[in-house]
């Protein structure tokens, strides 16, 4: 964060936005500033701010952008006293011996501060001011890189405008723990906004199906610097998830009016990088079932702290989310308790108007019956086929409503292949639900992989073979059409292997 008064920003129509540098138009400027930094070394700082304030003097208008990196490189530098006697300790001997009025007066104080500290009348008048920061000795400089300290320089503006912001709404993939954990920890009041049905549509490019909105500290009581600057740290925790976005309404103090500010992981800003998150876990039940539930072929991703649900006036983030094809479908682990939590617990999950399944450890004194749906007791690990029945049943389920929708939709093809997901995006319906359809009512058309493919093509392609056929011709054949070995199954053929290698293709019937 950069102090309020080096905030650069622009204003129009109604939005503001920080003036962001980028390393095209701005890398040789940052690196100069480094380079001086770095060639003051063993110097005072006050040597190094008369030779800053040459630079933003060449600057002009944009001193600030100058002093606002000024300042966050000292803060990745390290100053010593320029004396090995303390100033403080030295000022305070010689406020003690009263007003001078003299030379005469000084020198002797002087001398007595040498005697006192066992050091030089020179030594003394050295060290008076050694420990304030204009007169101490820059001893080094951490290593850093033009393009972080841009990326620093970035978040710091972002930071600094948010000091004055009058509300946060965020959106956020992941890291909903630490990002809720921050919020606790810094004291800051939040709540989950409703989806709309233009939110809804754009779930997936903002990357979160909640928007949590910040109320600011103009919105409380009165505006404090401390909440505002509880709100600013905030960021940084945002800013891990894997996709994040950002909305505030912005009071700025220079002209006294409300603007909009929005910032996204997809913008071209600089800023900072982290980690990878890691998977984090509660128990060892619950890694274990993650990582079993992956080495299935269900269909169904699964997710780790998927999203923040609202429930009543609290939140709940459920440990795993199942998504496929527009479906999703969460799961609760209770596995740890005392009366109170679990009190709470039951309470959270029973007002989560969502498609949720809990799994309870059996060692827990409840019962089906205190939750309200899918309930799966487990022991030492959570058994898969119960989950996987429950998420088969669910898919069955949409499927069931879209055929009986199906039925009224009129599925035209004129191509002779058409991809599979393509065709399912633009009737509206799941991937399943057109496989079955075609297998049902469409007679003239095959899937064969990922892609729709008619009857009359397969026959052109199976006159082209013939009975049989070497394989390495085969493939030729198949690839001038667009298509792979999936195909052949369709057509009637088996491939005869040699060892590890296929040797040609044959008709069913020939065998």
């Amino acid at each position: 964060m950069l102090p309020r008064d080096l905030l650069v920003v622009f204003k129009r129509r109604g939005k503001i936005k920080p003036k962001y540098l980028d390393d095209d138009n701005d890398f040789h400027t940052v690196q100069e500033l480094i380079e001086i930094f770095r060639e003051h070394k063993g110097r005072k700082y006050r040597e190094l701010q008369q030779r800053l304030e040459e630079i933003e003097d060449l600057y002009g208008c944009d001193y600030k952008v100058i002093r606002g990196l000024s300042t966050l490189l000292e803060r990745v530098c390290e100053f010593e006293s320029s004396s090995s006697l303390s100033g403080g300790e030295i000022r305070r001997f010689l406020f003690d011996r009263g007003f001078v009025l003299n030379d005469v007066d000084r020198k002797r104080v002087m001398t007595l501060a040498g005697r006192y500290f066992n050091a030089t009348p020179q030594e003394i008048e050295e060290a008076m001011f050694s420990d304030l920061r204009e007169e101490q000795i820059l001893k080094g400089v951490y290593s850093i890189s033009p393009r972080e300290l841009i990326k620093r320089y970035n978040l710091s503006l972002t930071q600094t405008l948010l000091f004055d912001a009058l509300e946060l709404s965020f959106r956020i993939s992941g890291n909903y723990q630490e990002v809720f954990r921050q919020i606790k920890y810094l004291g800051l009041m939040y709540e989950i906004e409703d989806e709309g049905e233009n939110e809804k549509e754009n779930e997936k490019e903002n990357g979160s199906e909640n928007e949590i909105k910040i109320t600011g500290p103009a919105a409380i009581f009165k505006k404090t610097r401390k909440y505002g600057v509880a709100m600013a740290r905030l960021i940084p925790f945002i800013m891990r998830a894997n996709e994040w976005s950002i909305r505030a309404k912005i009071e700025y103090r220079r002209d006294n009016r409300i603007y909009d500010f929005e910032l996204t992981s997809h913008d071209d800003v600089p800023l900072p990088e982290y980690s990878e998150p890691v998977e984090h876990f509660d128990s060892e039940v619950e890694e274990r079932f993650y990582n079993e539930f992956k080495s299935l072929n269900t269909g169904w991703e699964i997710r780790r702290e998927p999203t923040v649900i609202k429930t009543g006036s609290y939140v709940i983030i459920p440990d795993f989310g199942f998504y496929k094809n527009g479906m999703k479908h969460y799961m609760e682990v209770v596995g740890f308790w005392t009366p109170e939590y679990l009190k709470k617990k039951i309470w959270k999950l029973k007002n989560a108007d969502v498609s949720i399944t809990v799994a309870v450890n059996e060692d827990l004194r409840c019962k089906k019956e205190d939750f309200s749906g899918d309930v799966v007791f487990y022991k030492n690990r959570i058994p898969l086929k119960p989950i996987v029945k429950i998420l088969n049943r669910i898919e069955e389920g949409k499927i069931q409503k879209e055929m009986d929708r199906v039925g009224e939709i009129k599925i035209e093809m004129e191509e002779d292949v058409v991809l599979l997901k393509e065709k399912a995006k633009e009737l509206g319906i799941s991937e399943a639900t057109l496989k079955r359809t075609l297998k049902r009512k469409i007679s003239n058309y095959f899937v064969v992989g990922d892609k729709i493919v008619s009857k009359k093509l397969l026959e052109r392609v199976k006159s082209e073979i013939g009975r049989e056929k070497e394989y390495e011709e085969v493939e030729k054949i198949l690839s001038k059409y667009g298509l792979t070995a999936k195909a052949l199954d369709c057509m009637g053929y088996k491939t005869v292997w040699e060892g590890l290698k296929p040797k040609k293709v044959v008709m069913r019937e020939a065998q």
